[in-house]
């Protein structure tokens, strides 16, 4: 059985029903990575020494449990927000098809003519379409969320590493960048002395395009990459990493993808040589750019 046209179009698209589901029922970004943070520092009092011997673990942590707690939101959203919202009298008249089929689901399972394994089969053969395309749209959207918030786990890091006054985020040099170190302002004196990190939970097709992307051609760049282990198994491959070599984009990984599989790889560096060495390098030679 395939899904009609109309129930398609009612469960997919910007209004559709899983999109309404998942902004009602699962927090934002920014909601979900304040939860990670309270989870992960709860007893925790943050010094600079701390955030800079910790900084790996600190990082994965934070991006893990964030996307841990985001599946379970999504795991309730798809079997109890889904079903709210159809039943919801007021909302439900926005999906009449899928209103329908849930209704005619509820009849099959009142029917005393049926036995259970009957009841069951019917169920099944009524629900398995919609239900696998939930699933589907669900995990698409998880491939761009799941991305979502390590801007602002890392931002929260540099602010307690003692970096505060030292970055500005977003800032636009043609292409949008993540992160600037140290301002806008040094930028425009001095962009030799200046570090440019762009930050993504996967590097899938991105090495490709790396400057093409920030539509820059200088500067020093540091690609940070939040994805686990296995994920990168597959995914952060050597003819990649040559790629962003020969743009002179240095890759930022967890330190156990570095130790494991890119030791000898210069412009493959962990989170902690980042944090520890990387950045007060560069600190030292950007510092009389913000003097007056």
């Amino acid at each position: 059985m395939m899904l009609t046209n109309d129930l398609r179009a009612e469960l997919l698209g910007n209004r559709g029903l899983v999109s309404r589901a998942r902004k009602e029922f699962i927090p934002t970004g920014e909601q979900l990575a304040n939860q990670a943070w309270e989870q992960v520092f709860r007893d925790t009092n943050l010094t600079v020494d701390d955030v800079t011997l910790n900084f790996n673990d600190y990082l994965c942590k934070l991006v893990d449990t964030e996307y841990q707690l985001y599946l379970e939101y999504e795991e309730q959203c798809m079997t109890q927000g889904v079903s709210k919202l159809v039943l919801d009298p007021e909302v439900g008249v926005d999906f009449p098809n899928v209103r329908n089929l849930v209704e005619d689901v509820l009849h099959i399972l009142g029917n005393t003519t049926l036995n259970d394994s009957d009841k069951l089969a019917a169920v099944w053969a009524k629900m398995r379409p919609l239900i696998q395309r939930v699933e589907q749209s669900f995990a698409q959207g998880r491939m761009s969320r799941a991305g979502g918030s390590p801007q602002y786990h890392l931002r929260r890091l540099m602010e307690n590493a003692d970096y505060a006054d030292e970055f500005e985020t977003q800032q636009i040099l043609n292409g949008t960048v993540d992160f600037l170190f140290p301002s806008r302002q040094a930028w425009e004196r001095d962009w030799r002395r200046c570090v440019i990190v762009s930050i993504k939970r996967s590097l899938r097709e991105r090495y490709k395009q790396v400057f093409e992307e920030l539509s820059i051609a200088q500067g020093t760049v540091y690609l940070f990459v939040t994805e686990t282990y296995e994920e990168a198994e597959s995914d952060i491959t050597g003819p990649k990493v040559e790629r962003l070599n020969e743009q002179n984009v240095y890759l930022v990984v967890r330190d156990e993808i570095k130790n494991m599989r890119f030791s000898e790889d210069v412009n493959v560096i962990g989170f902690s040589a980042f944090i520890s060495q990387e950045l007060p390098n560069h600190r030292a030679r950007w510092a009389n750019l913000l003097t007056t």
